[in-house]
């Protein structure tokens, strides 16, 4: 490390030492020399610039020098929920590209799997039994994407391009581009619940959206919907999703991301074969084409300028 590198706090809870490399040399060729100190080390105590996913509650406050915060992902609820998080640090998001672009084709993917029965057939290809069920129609199939920012409306324009008629819902009122309809507030949620056959939750966790999909509001779907949550675990009260399948009153749903994760090895969901599990893979950030919005960041943070994707404490995004 040289004397005019800078400095950044690194934490990542997958541990990754190559994770950290690779961030190193990405950023290493926007902001010149460089060096990512892991965070629980005493040489990251006076870093300015931090970019963490998950760090340990509390650490964060003892960076005495810290001005901005970057979240690994898009995500930044792991930050707002640390009690201590230092007040004089700005926090960012990444608006990365290509997470749209992942999370989106995941998306799709779980949609199709599900109406083209793909568990069915699977279990078949198992059992060596060349048997076929009738094609469901799913032309202009009314799709619900709950969370309308960046990937979520790529999301949306996806599915309406696949031929699916796609409502957007978001907390406020919002104009979406044709032919993606509009719904928000409380009135816009509970119409979309009652009038769509797939759900796909892309929301950021706040208290509003804290436990929003809970046993009303599956109730409120209708019988045989299909729920999908590539959002934050918390978001829904996972005994009254698991009570709304096992009760047939859902088709099923497709996880990715959990209360608890890693997902116990004694949680129920593991044994409903209508949910499809997925370890919180859906989109990961991948610092090729993150990078440069990191140093955009830190480079802006370095000279007092206006930081882009900067994220409301108070509202929690």
């Amino acid at each position: 490390m040289t004397d005019n590198a800078i400095k950044i706090a690194y934490y990542d809870n997958t541990d990754s030492t190559e994770k950290r490399q690779w961030w190193q040399a990405c950023l290493s060729d926007r902001l010149g020399p460089c060096t990512l100190v892991p965070l629980t080390e005493e040489a990251a105590l006076s870093c300015e610039f931090a970019l963490v996913w998950y760090p340990p509650k509390g650490r964060l406050a003892a960076l005495d020098n810290l001005k901005v915060i970057i979240s690994l992902g898009q995500g930044v609820d792991h930050l707002i929920s640390d009690p201590d998080l230092p007040e004089q640090a700005a926090i960012v998001r990444l608006v990365d590209p290509d997470m749209s672009h992942a999370l989106s084709q995941w998306v799709i993917l779980a949609i199709l799997d599900h109406l083209r029965d793909g568990p069915y057939y699977r279990k078949m290809a198992e059992q060596k039994r060349f048997e076929g069920r009738d094609q469901r129609q799913t032309r202009n199939l009314p799709v619900a994407v709950y969370g309308m920012g960046a990937i979520g409306l790529e999301i949306a324009r996806r599915l309406a391009g696949l031929g699916f008629d796609v409502s957007g819902w978001s907390r406020s009122e919002r104009q979406f581009p044709e032919p993606i309809k509009s719904a928000h507030g409380r009135t816009g949620f509970e119409n979309l619940l009652a009038s769509c056959d797939i759900h796909v939750c892309i929301l950021p966790l706040t208290p509003e959206t804290t436990h929003l999909f809970d046993s009303k509001s599956f109730a409120q779907m209708k019988k045989g919907a299909y729920f999908i949550n590539g959002g934050r675990g918390k978001q829904v009260v996972e005994p009254d999703l698991l009570a709304a399948i096992r009760s047939g009153h859902l088709a099923g749903a497709c996880l990715d991301v959990f209360a608890t994760e890693p997902l116990p090895a004694d949680h129920p969901f593991w044994e409903e074969p209508a949910i499809t599990i997925w370890p919180h893979v859906a989109a990961q950030t991948n610092p090729d084409t993150a990078a440069a919005q990191v140093a955009a960041a830190i480079t802006a943070a370095a000279n007092n300028q206006p930081l882009s994707n900067l994220v409301d404490k108070k509202r929690g995004y």
